[in-house]
């Protein structure tokens, strides 16, 4: 085509190869369906802990000043060790626990995520459970560690307090002891030390008691028994997930299909071929109502080919009736369309007769003279002359014969090939046929095709 022509109906191409767009889809469920019902069912469950500031650690609302990282104890919650310790408490292996595991800081607040996954929920519940509690005790027992050691710095320095307390109490009443002959400013000093040693272990004392080695670090926010849930993508919806990328790998394929089709039914525009469609018309007609309906179309037909337009008024008009190939056409398809055309004709008022003279092609200018004059003689006395003809791959008379009548028409079905009808457009045009009009035929069956060969 030009560049000023006008872009093809997508649409249409989508009607015409509509099958391979539903195969394609419905391979596309079967297959997404198929996928999930052959994946094992996995469930999760989920413990949600809030991380509670402990020992030397501080959470306030924000600043520098914080020193609880939930990243941080994120990473120990994946740790090796702690691993092991809850695949030992679930008789599993550590690297089936590694991979069903996860631990995730929220992005705000205090708060990790720890997942258990297992192919039920009890188990899914189980293993979330613990995960937590082994998490929390291995955090309890980090934090609580340094408490413990002050604790236990503290303890030393009571112990020491107390003994220099006892040698400076000795000391003093050694001194006293010796009446006037005792030191006062040595008894002082004394004195003044012992006051600040009782002062000190007081002061350890306080801090003792504000001590305590077994602080919440943390607890369970959300049960891992009420956040359980299936893993993966539903069958429902991954079947119809499958549906869409089918449908779309579909209306790829079908637009790939029918750029290459060489079908006259995928053809863009057949008038840039030099074709105009005048009419479609079916192969079979049954009795009855629904065959006079599908008369209809032979109808119209016989009467724009009766009053179109001619340069001699007073006779009759002829008009070759020329399947383009046998293949996806029956033997007898113009014959037959010629019968049809003629019984509406005798139902409509309009005269019309088909050529139907046996002569053998062998006898070259004696048919061709006898076909001249016979068709001649039917359009001195009819409306319209019919001039059926076989197929151009079984006899090219047909190019000969359209070169003696008023009009041809060429026959096509939906599957006709483009090839074919663009050389019998060539075969035409070289004997100066240049106005070539087309009938499709239509409702044609496989077995119209066995029985008319």
């Amino acid at each position: 085509m030009g560049a000023g022509d006008e872009s093809p109906d997508l649409l249409a191409a989508l009607r015409r190869q509509w099958l391979t767009i539903v195969i394609v889809a419905v391979v596309g469920t079967l297959g997404a369906w198929l996928y999930s019902s052959s994946q094992p069912t996995a469930y999760q469950s989920k413990s949600t802990l809030l991380l509670i500031a402990g020992g030397d650690e501080t959470s306030p609302a924000g600043g520098r000043n914080r020193s609880l990282d939930v990243d941080t104890w994120a990473t120990v919650a994946r740790s090796t060790e702690l691993l092991q310790q809850v695949a030992g408490k679930l008789d599993l292996e550590l690297d089936v626990v590694r991979e069903r595991t996860t631990a995730t800081a929220a992005p705000t607040g205090d708060v990790l995520v720890l997942t258990f996954e297992a192919p039920s929920t009890e188990e899914a519940v189980e293993g979330a459970s613990v995960y937590s509690d082994e998490f929390l005790a291995t955090r309890r027992t980090a934090v609580n560690a340094s408490t413990l050691e002050r604790q236990q710095q503290l303890e030393g320095l009571a112990r020491d307090l107390n003994v220099q307390i006892d040698d400076l109490g000795q000391q003093i009443a050694s001194e006293e002891r010796k009446g006037e002959l005792a030191s006062d400013s040595k008894l002082a000093v004394l004195i003044a030390t012992q006051q600040q040693a009782i002062e000190r272990l007081a002061e350890i004392d306080t801090e003792l008691g504000t001590l305590d080695a077994n602080v919440e670090t943390g607890r369970i926010i959300i049960d891992p028994q009420t956040a359980v849930q299936r893993v993966g993508i539903g069958l429902a919806l991954m079947a119809l997930s499958g549906l869409l990328v089918g449908a779309l790998i579909g209306l790829i394929l079908a637009l790939l299909r029918d750029r290459y089709d060489d079908r006259y039914s995928s053809a863009i525009e057949p008038e840039y071929f030099g074709l105009r469609e005048i009419a479609r018309v079916p192969y079979a007609q049954e009795r009855g109502r629904k065959g006079r309906n599908s008369m209809l179309g032979y109808s119209r037909l016989i009467t724009r080919l009766t009053f179109a337009k001619r340069g001699e008024p007073d006779i009759g008009r002829s008009v070759l009736l020329l399947p383009i190939e046998s293949r996806t056409l029956p033997f007898d398809a113009a014959r037959r369309i010629a019968a049809a055309l003629e019984q509406c004709g005798s139902d409509t008022g309009i005269a019309t007769a088909v050529w139907g003279e046996d002569v053998l092609p062998e006898q070259s200018r004696a048919y061709w003279e006898a076909t001249i004059v016979g068709v001649q003689e039917l359009r001195a006395s009819h409306d319209l002359v019919l001039v059926p003809e076989l197929a151009l791959d079984y006899s090219a008379i047909g190019i000969g014969l359209a070169a003696l009548v008023n009009d041809t028409l060429l026959i096509v079905s939906e599957e006709t090939p483009m090839r074919s009808v663009q050389l019998a457009l060539e075969d035409l045009r070289g004997v100066n046929v240049d106005h070539v009009e087309v009938v499709v035929l239509t409702g044609i069956r496989p077995h119209h095709l066995r029985n008319s060969t």
